[in-house]
């Protein structure tokens, strides 16, 4: 893999993890959640987030979040 592919995955795995860690701080979790989550580039150059290890409470607290989200895209999209 070149050089420019390999920023261009290692780009946007940085931006989705950022996500990531901004959302689960958004629930009320400790930055140290945030610790782990980092961006990793395959030898073929596709971006990844590797999550780490994270408690069970914490990742059924970003389920839930992430539940309630969904059935309120669904709810609106049913007016539309």
């Amino acid at each position: 893999m070149d050089m420019q592919t390999w920023r261009e995955g290692h780009k946007r795995a940085d931006e989705a993890a950022a996500a990531i860690r901004e959302a689960l701080f958004a629930l009320g979790l400790s930055e140290a959640i945030g610790r782990g989550i980092r961006p990793v580039v395959t030898q073929s150059g596709k971006p990844y987030v590797d999550l780490g290890m994270l408690r069970a409470d914490q990742v059924e607290l970003a389920a839930k979040a992430i539940r309630a989200a969904v059935a309120t895209d669904d709810a609106s999209a049913v007016g539309s």
